[in-house]
């Protein structure tokens, strides 16, 4: 078997391999007939005709061999993505701290979108709260469909598809999300809360007790709550809580 450059390496191998196995499956055969002839009469015609089954197999190995060094030796194709030029996705979250220049021109780009395009459909308005801004989580959907807005109509891969899905999917998701994170919100609902710690992870002080719960007995129910982490970590402190026993469950 001869490799072809033209043919694609994974084809060819597999090729290969069939052949191989071809050739295996008759030396098997032949060796059985062979042995059972060489039992009554060990003639050089039997013995000629099994050395050549043999070296038509080492040819067929060999062969395989070059094929596979040939592959590995190929550089790889051009697939049009080269792994050190993909870019990260932006994220409103994750924009440097301190950087202005990084969040204008984040908001540069989104403003005029959002007048231009989201806005444009009613859903979109009637979710979209006037203190949008003080919402990360709604800049960052928002960031994040604009920019698939961009690659399904003006990308290097767009197309009707992107363009579907975008419509069908994206936008459609986006805006219902939106309506869930602030329903009814208002700017002045942000007057009292400014400067103020924006997040907080519930218990993340108090997290040694579940290491030890989950990394050795994770098959019972976690450690029972103090008093001051129900009264952290429900609201209305422990009037809230109803009697419960232990280990946290009624």
């Amino acid at each position: 078997m001869r490799y072809d450059d033209d043919k694609d390496p994974g084809t060819a191998a597999l090729a290969a391999v069939a052949g191989l196995a071809r050739s295996v499956e008759a030396l098997t055969r032949d060796v059985a007939a062979m042995k059972t002839g060489l039992q009554q009469t060990a003639s050089k015609t039997a013995v000629a005709s099994l050395t050549r089954t043999v070296t038509s197999l080492g040819d067929t190995v060999a062969s395989f061999e070059d094929l596979l060094t040939r592959i590995a030796a190929k550089p790889a194709r051009n697939t049009g993505h080269d792994a050190n030029d993909l870019e990260p996705q932006r994220s409103w979250l994750r924009l440097p701290e301190h950087d202005e220049t990084a969040v204008q021109a984040v908001l540069s780009e989104l403003l005029p979108w959002l007048a231009s395009t989201y806005l444009r459909y009613a859903t979109a308005r009637e979710t979209l709260p006037p203190c949008w801004l003080w919402h990360p989580e709604i800049v960052e959907e928002l960031l994040w469909l604009m920019d698939a807005w961009t690659s399904a109509y003006e990308g290097d891969d767009a197309s009707n598809k992107l363009v579907g899905d975008w419509h069908d999917r994206q936008r459609p998701g986006v805006t219902r999300r939106i309506g869930e994170y602030a329903p009814a919100c208002d700017v002045l609902a942000h007057r009292d809360t400014a400067g103020q710690t924006a997040v907080t992870v519930p218990l993340a002080a108090d997290a040694d007790p579940f290491v030890t719960w989950w990394a050795t007995s994770r098959d019972t129910f976690g450690p029972a709550p103090t008093p001051d982490q129900i009264k952290a970590g429900r609201r209305g402190g422990l009037t809230a809580v109803p009697h419960t026993t232990a280990g946290g469950h009624r």
